[in-house]
């Protein structure tokens, strides 16, 4: 008789044989754990002096204000006002900041509806301060250092916004704020100065701009999960949009928001919105399958892109992780792949073929209490191994399993995080937590059930050194930051809450002693506080 949590115990335990009652075989049932075994000893980072033992986190820090925190946003921690110390921030059914100390520094509550996106700090209006965008439903604010609305904000768009992120999109040397909508009516997509003004050519669709005809060569719908990254593409003023949706299909735009052009490889597809990611380059360069029931693609649904240069010859390339279906998306449990192209939507010698981790165990679909979701399908893309060339990208699959692969493909090592089908991870974050230069990866799991979460920290071999319980549904991405300004790093997680009576933290800081800054590689949700998922590699 199939038992559900047994069952799954042994699909994850396949490849070391899975006993019962008749063929007891000894080993522990919960498969949490694997790895290499073999941590890198060269060091991605100048040394520090430090040792290779990392320290157990301690909780040092906790804070209290709203039942709601910990959506799929990152805690933010910034110095918000200029004074030398630092504020932290976190957002779901409205946004907090309090001060290093845990004091509260202020509240807002204005938006109507859940603060998917995690928020974006940064100095938008060049100033003394920083400001605070946020993103509820179809609008989006911008916030002062004290919680108070700007001029020209809020805006309204398409319900729901989930996706936002930042960068110089028009070249003025300001900053802009960039939205992707779950709503597929057409255009997904939209720009805005820091003023709130819409930035000429956007959307790209109602605006003519974008160069194709929605529908005929080129596709787009929902995106549902931060499902944007803005930086550098093609080497001009204006930085750039990458916008994978709910689909086979991913939108690559200038800042003027024409689309890219497609790798002439691809037949009748002039723009890289019409290109299909079929995995068999051959039937993508087609644009359909010759078998649907068989042939694999990608569905970007809960895709949050990342831009780095991967290959090493001064060009961003774009990183995206899809769910994996047949054609005729009928059979979509079939694991993950990673994918790596070049901004006309050709793909890197050794990623012809997108690198794909086939098993499926869960993670695909939202629970069905609780409001919790499916996992994110985000790629953490650092130097965690520096005997290999290039940054190593770092994923959850749909098989229980954190990843980690090279720039040539080349998986490393998965490690089991999770024993059963009711927790999952929402992504992870990289640093050096014992100042030796080999940074280590962190994540929170969260689940629909009570005390059921953890929070994780492995070593750059995918070993687990600690795993501490979570309280509560646990968290979605962490954040590592100096809160206290003592140089030691803390890892902050955004709780997310079954019930809530006041007297449970909503964000909690833990200490970690002999830590230090200067190795922090994807240190938040979205590589940084713009949330565009670019990542500069020295």
């Amino acid at each position: 008789m199939w038992d559900k949590r047994t069952g799954l115990v042994c699909l994850l335990t396949l490849a070391l044989g899975c006993g019962g009652d008749d063929d007891d075989d000894g080993r522990e049932p919960n498969p949490v754990g694997g790895g290499s075994g073999e941590t890198p000893t060269v060091a991605s980072c100048d040394e520090a002096g430090g040792s290779a033992e990392v320290a157990e986190p301690q909780i040092g820090l906790e804070l209290f204000g709203d039942s709601d925190y910990g959506w799929l946003g990152s805690p933010a921690v910034a110095d918000l006002d200029g004074d030398g110390t630092m504020e932290i921030l976190a957002a779901h059914a409205k946004v907090m900041a309090w001060h290093a100390d845990g004091s509260e520094a202020w509240t807002f509550e204005e938006n109507e509806g859940r603060v998917w996106a995690g928020l974006l700090v940064a100095d938008f209006r060049d100033g003394d301060e920083l400001e605070v965008v946020l993103a509820s439903r179809s609008d989006v604010w911008m916030l002062d250092a004290q919680g108070v609305v700007l001029s020209g904000w809020p805006v309204s768009w398409k319900d729901e916004i989930r996706s936002l992120a930042a960068g110089d999109v028009n070249g003025d040397g300001q900053l802009d704020v960039v939205v992707a909508s779950t709503n597929n009516d057409t255009d997904i997509i939209t720009a805005y100065t820091a003023g709130g003004d819409i930035i000429s050519g956007f959307p790209p669709v109602a605006s003519g701009t974008i160069g194709c005809e929605m529908g005929e060569n080129c596709w787009a719908a929902g995106t549902f999960d931060q499902n944007l990254a803005v930086g550098d593409l093609d080497g001009d003023d204006m930085l750039d949009i990458v916008a994978p949706t709910d689909s086979a299909y991913a939108g690559f735009y200038h800042g003027s928001g024409e689309a890219f052009d497609a790798n002439p490889m691809f037949e009748n597809r002039p723009k890289t919105p019409g290109v299909r990611y079929l995995h068999t380059l051959s039937q993508a360069q087609q644009g359909w399958a010759d078998d649907e029931d068989t042939e694999l693609q990608a569905h970007f649904t809960n895709t949050p892109p990342a831009l780095a240069d991967v290959d090493g010859d001064g060009s961003n390339e774009v990183i995206m992780l899809a769910s994996v279906q047949n054609a005729a998306q009928s059979d979509r449990e079939q694991g993950v792949a990673l994918w790596v192209v070049r901004p006309d939507a050709s793909r890197l010698p050794g990623w012809e073929e997108p690198f794909r981790a086939p098993d499926y165990l869960f993670g695909l679909w939202d629970f069905d209490e609780a409001n919790a979701v499916g996992a994110t399908n985000q790629a953490t893309v650092a130097d965690i191994d520096a005997t290999h060339d290039g940054p190593e990208f770092v994923f959850a699959g749909f098989d229980g399993r954190i990843h980690a692969v090279t720039a040539e493909a080349e998986e490393l090592w998965a490690t089991y995080y999770a024993e059963d089908d009711r927790v999952l991870t929402g992504g992870v974050v990289v640093g050096d937590l014992s100042a030796d230069g080999i940074p280590e990866i962190v994540f929170a799991t969260y689940s629909p059930d009570e005390d059921r979460s953890s929070l994780f920290v492995l070593d750059a071999g995918g070993n687990i050194i600690h795993q501490l319980p979570l309280p509560q549904m646990g968290a979605s991405v962490p954040t590592l930051a100096d809160v206290d300004g003592d140089g030691e790093v803390e890892i902050l997680v955004s709780l997310r809450h079954v019930h809530w009576d006041g007297s449970e933290a909503s964000v909690v800081a833990y200490d970690v002693a002999g830590s230090t800054t200067g190795c922090l590689l994807w240190p938040t949700g979205r590589a940084n506080l713009l949330r565009n998922g670019w990542v500069r590699l020295e």
